[in-house]
């Protein structure tokens, strides 16, 4: 009789940082707000391949790292029509979200006195 004497270790989620350049914290952040945001599962609608939380984390993927949609929608075992959906989604809900944290930067940057290039 042969026995495995080896416990299979469970395996723990891929950290954020290497992936998408936000920590935890940052990432978990930044999924409330898309999360307040968007209405990911409509009723109506036929249900979406991804929940939100892989959606983000492969949007900020696909930026981090240049990748094409294509070796991403590998990735996940989806179709690249799916992944450029997803993106572009994730993409306009991102600027939505982000644009008011961006303009008072760029304004102060314009004031007189300002050290802006």
């Amino acid at each position: 009789m042969i026995t495995n004497t080896l416990k299979a270790k469970p395996i723990k989620p891929l950290p954020h940082k290497p992936i998408t350049g936000l920590n935890h914290q940052q990432f978990t952040t930044l999924l409330t707000a898309l999360n307040n945001h968007l209405t990911w599962f409509k009723p109506d609608q036929k249900p979406r391949k991804l929940t939100l939380a892989p959606a983000l984390k492969l949007t900020l993927l696909y930026h981090r790292h240049t990748l094409s949609e294509e070796l991403v929608a590998g990735f996940y075992d989806i179709s690249q029509p799916t992944i450029s959906r997803t993106i572009n989604l994730i993409e306009q809900a991102l600027v939505k979200i982000l644009r008011p944290l961006i303009q008072p930067r760029e304004q102060a940057l314009d004031a007189p006195g300002s050290t802006g290039c």
